[in-house]
């Protein structure tokens, strides 16, 4: 029988048994937001799919990739500095009406996580959640640098502010849609 021992704060884990212990040092971010919106689901996937108009920070445009389809690829940051993205995600899943997953890039390509927004309609409503998988891998220097503490205190100030961002976020979502806009 494996047990999982997660040891918390920068991203270390160990595992037991036949899988070898996690020994890069990294800032995981894993988060869970979900909210009831009073529509159905086929009146907030649009919205799931183009998430400027409801999401804070970023604002992301089409980069490359079959437009509206699973490999389309996106780039996020400042739309007047389109050539300085802070980061990309693809569309790795698409269920329409159902769910979105996006797989996360960091600028230079390497893979930082994935997102997915789930819907579930019963009865004319719909809860609608938001889960965030994500590593950012920290470089030796910064480790030799910063003590375990404040790179522990740093992930956990990070996960405290991004949750509630993303719960702001699906309610500011669920406004929106019902009020039918």
């Amino acid at each position: 029988m494996n047990r999982r021992i997660a040891i918390l704060g920068a991203g270390l884990m160990a595992l037991a048994g036949p899988v070898a212990a996690q020994t890069r040092l990294a800032s995981n971010f894993d988060t869970h937001s979900e909210v009831t919106i009073d529509r159905p689901a086929a009146t907030i996937w649009p919205h799931i799919l183009d998430p400027n108009a409801w999401k804070q920070g970023a604002k992301s445009w089409h980069h490359s990739g079959p437009i509206g389809r699973v490999g389309e690829v996106f780039a996020a940051g400042d739309p007047a500095e389109k050539a300085k993205a802070a980061f990309r995600f693809e569309n790795v899943e698409l269920v329409p009406n159902q769910r979105r997953t996006i797989k996360l890039y960091n600028p230079t390509g390497a893979l930082i996580g994935y997102a997915s927004w789930w819907l579930r309609e019963q009865g004319g409503r719909t809860l609608v959640g938001y889960d965030v998988y994500s590593e950012t891998l920290i470089d030796a220097a910064q480790a030799k640098a910063t003590p375990l503490e404040k790179l522990r205190e740093a992930e956990r100030s990070a996960m405290t502010t991004n949750k509630a961002r993303f719960d702001q976020e699906l309610v500011a979502l669920k406004r929106l849609v019902e009020a039918g806009r």
